[in-house]
This record gives structure tokens, C-alpha cells and sequence, in this order.
């Protein structure tokens, strides 16, 4: 079976069809699992469906690209965990939205509705990501899928920073993965942030011209009706807030087969929460309200029950579905190594490691040898450098620049090598 998810005005819900569904299929699944009337929906890929307003001559039968009810929905681009768009121009509750008894009471006789509906905070739908893209070095993401799948079996949530770089057209890309200390579970992670070591790397990386450009973490294999938790949307805020309208968020997954005997899918994929989210969040306006909601109560006053508008709804709650955007993914190849082993993992990271590195690429001048930011932050720590010492190493080592042979005989020796 295939899930495809559906968002319609109302909320997101979710359908299951048989591979090899047809359109009609879909929407005879739609009419039994959801109860919208075939001859009343309307279907698109195209997510103006819902936005465009009902009084600007909006005609659903233009939006055509699933029009014709006999085209396999695996021929539109369509496969398992895609979103399609449903219009239908009735009102109906969705399963889990509890409509607050504040839709039962009025303001008050002395309250217009234009006064009652300019008292409400309105919480926007974002169609566009604020940066343009999202570029992965690839042996950085493999690094980090790889320990992911090999290591911990996604049995556990596990993170890291992203370093790298913004261009002009807002396109992030990411070179390197920091991975702090951190403490993760099944449901929650929580990295140590601004450590003594996190500062060396922020070091580094401002030698390299880098700066930290969002966050990446895996989700563990328990069972979730909901792409991301209140509490994960929360920390995307964060980010955001904290490294600038550009971060992004990096999600690796491991999908189960829908199918006994199909083999399990790694999907790694980018988002953003909205810049609204973000504002409201730093302004202390959402708390958890549910697994994948959040409540949303006025900071200015905490006893205000005015509900806020979502999707045109009165609610108290907002699903964080509403709030994600998702972020076009690419990948690239850095012109730093990242092969060396990774800090603060369950794997060694010493002077082993550092022997059977240099060794590997012994062929090579020793600065380029040293191109590898985890490796240079390895030597940050272990070597007994000063920071002065690091950014002298480092900027030679970008540059391409000979290594002094003092500082070569402290990393020799630390190898083992001399």
C-alpha cells in the first residue's frame, strides 16, 4: 500500500491506495476514508488550490493536473508520502481538531466583527522557503547517514550543526557536520550547544569563511502518525532565530516497506519553518499543546482566550504541518575531505585514527593531508595548540600553504609517527 497525504483547508489527513492507483482510485478512497463526495472535490499537486481566495473569480476546475481520473498516480510523480491538495467547498471537522467553545460565544453585543476579527492573531501558511536551496557536501551526509544506520539503527534521535555558506541567491551550502555532545532517545534530542568545543569550531570555521547555517537531525524508528513533533518544530525555530533567516533544518528518516520483503527506504530531506513561526516563537507565543500541535496562547496576556485564525478557522492550536516548508535538496563535493573519524561518537577519534589517516593520504602535501574539519578540530583539542597556533594551521591549510615543521612534529608525533 501507498500513503499519500492530503491537505485540504481543514488539516492534513491520510489515505492509503493500492500501488498502481489510479487517480479515481484515489478519490474513491478519499470519499470512503475522509467522506468528501467524489463529485465534490477537486485534486492538484498544486498547493494554490487552497490559497487562492473564493472572491478573486477562483474556479477549482482550472487547477486540471489530475483531472483525468484514469492516470496512475505513479505517472503524475506521485509516490508514497507526497502531499496532494483537496478542495471542496463545504465545511467539515477534522478528526483531532477540537473546536474551542469560543465559536459557540460571541464578543459581545458592543463588538463588530470587524473589531472581533481584528483582535485575532492570523497564522499564515508560507508557499516558499526563504533560502532557494539546500546543497549537502556528499561525504558529510554520508558520514552522518551512515553512522545513523550502521551504528544506532535510527533506534535513536542523534543531531549535529551544519557549517557552510550562503550565496547571493540564498542557496545554502553545507560543507561540514558538527556533532556535539548530546543526549538523545526515541522521541527527544538534546545537544550541549556553546561548549568550549563548539566554540573551536566555530573558529575554524570563520578561518574557512564558513559560519553555522542550521542543524540536521535523525528520527528513530518509532511508530509516528505525524512528519514532525511539536517539540522538533520548536528547536527548527530556534535554529532559525538563532542562525538567521537561511537556516534550514536536515531530516534523515528510515521509512518502513509498506510490504513484507521490500527493503526499508533512508529518505534524507530539508525544510523550514515559516517566518511567521519563527517570530511568534520568539515573541512566546507557542507552547506544546499535543504530540504534533502547538498551543498558541498570547504572551501579553495569558489569560486571553481569543482564539488565533488558521486556515480561516478559530482555534487555539495549530498543527505544525502548517508551519513547514519544505527546502529543495541538493548535494556537492566540498573541497574539504570529511573522512576523518567523528567526534563525540560511540567510534574512537585519537591517535589511531590520526596515524591511519595521514598514512591514507600520504601521497598528498601534509596541508592538504590536514583538509578535514573534524580532523582539524581534533588537533584543535589534542595537540596542545593555542588558538592563535589553530588559525595559523587552518588558514594555511585552506590557503594550501606549507605546514611549519614545528607544528608538523607535534601532529607526527601525536600519530605516532615519528
Amino acid at each position: 500500500m501507498v500513503t499519500i497525504r492530503v491537505r485540504s483547508r481543514d488539516g492534513l489527513e491520510r489515505v492509503k491506495v493500492p500501488e498502481g492507483a489510479t487517480v479515481r482510485d484515489l478519490k474513491q478512497h478519499i470519499a470512503s476514508d475522509l467522506g468528501v463526495p467524489e463529485d465534490a472535490m477537486t485534486l492538484s499537486q498544486n498547493p494554490k488550490l487552497l490559497t487562492t481566495r473564493d472572491d478573486v473569480g477562483f474556479c477549482p476546475e482550472s487547477f486540471g493536473d489530475m483531472s483525468d481520473d484514469t492516470a496512475e498516480l505513479e505517472s503524475l510523480g506521485i509516490s508514497h508520502g507526497d502531499i496532494v491538495h483537496l478542495f471542496y467547498d463545504f465545511d467539515r471537522e477534522v478528526e483531532g481538531v477540537r473546536l474551542p467553545e469560543f465559536m459557540k460565544r460571541s464578543f459581545g453585543a458592543h463588538m463588530t466583527i470587524e473589531e472581533m476579527v481584528a483582535k485575532q492573531t492570523r497564522i499564515e501558511r508560507q508557499e516558499k522557503a526563504v533560502c532557494s536551496s539546500a546543497s549537502f557536501d556528499m561525504h558529510a551526509a554520508n558520514m552522518f547517514q551512515t553512522y545513523i544506520q550502521s551504528a544506532i539503527a535510527f533506534s535513536i534521535k542523534r543531531g549535529g550543526i551544519l557549517y557552510g555558506e550562503v550565496d547571493d541567491e540564498k542557496n545554502v551550502l553545507i560543507h561540514a557536520i558538527y556533532e556535539p555532545p548530546q543526549q538523545g532517545s526515541q522521541d527527544g534530542l538534546s545537544l550541549e550547544r556553546n561548549t568550549p568545543q563548539e566554540e573551536m569550531a566555530d573558529r575554524i570555521a570563520e578561518v574557512w569563511g564558513w559560519k553555522k547555517v542550521g542543524w540536521i537531525f535523525s528520527q528513530s524508528t518509532k511508530e509516528r502518525d505525524y512528519i514532525f513533533s511539536a517539540e522538533e518544530v520548536l528547536q527548527m525555530a530556534a535554529i532559525q532565530d538563532e542562525m538567521g533567516e537561511c537556516a534550514v533544518t536536515g531530516v534523515v528518516a528510515l521509512l518502513e516497506p509498506e510490504e513484507d520483503g521490500d527493503v526499508p527506504e533512508i529518505h534524507f530531506e530539508a525544510f523550514q519553518v515559516s517566518e511567521q513561526c519563527v517570530r511568534l516563537y520568539k515573541e512566546g507565543w507557542f507552547s506544546e499543546g499535543g504530540t504534533s500541535t502547538l498551543k498558541v496562547t498570547n504572551p501579553k496576556d495569558t489569560r486571553d482566550a481569543t482564539p488565533v485564525i488558521v486556515g480561516g478557522k478559530d482555534t487555539s492550536e495549530v498543527d505544525v504541518d502548517y508551519l513547514l516548508v519544505p527546502v529543495s535538496i541538493k548535494d556537492h563535493e566540498s573541497i574539504v575531505m570529511n573522512s576523518f573519524a567523528i567526534e563525540n561518537r560511540l567510534l574512537a577519534q585519537g591517535p589511531a585514527e590520526l596515524k591511519a589517516h595521514l598514512d591514507k593520504y600520504s601521497a598528498r602535501p601534509f596541508s592538504e593531508r590536514l583538509k578535514d574539519f573534524h580532523l582539524m578540530l581534533f588537533l584543535a583539542e589534542k595537540a596542545g595548540f593555542s588558538p592563535e597556533d589553530v588559525d595559523a594551521i587552518t588558514a594555511a591549510v585552506m590557503q594550501g600553504d606549507p605546514i611549519p615543521d614545528g607544528y608538523q612534529m607535534i601532529i607526527q608525533g601525536l600519530a605516532g609517527s615519528l
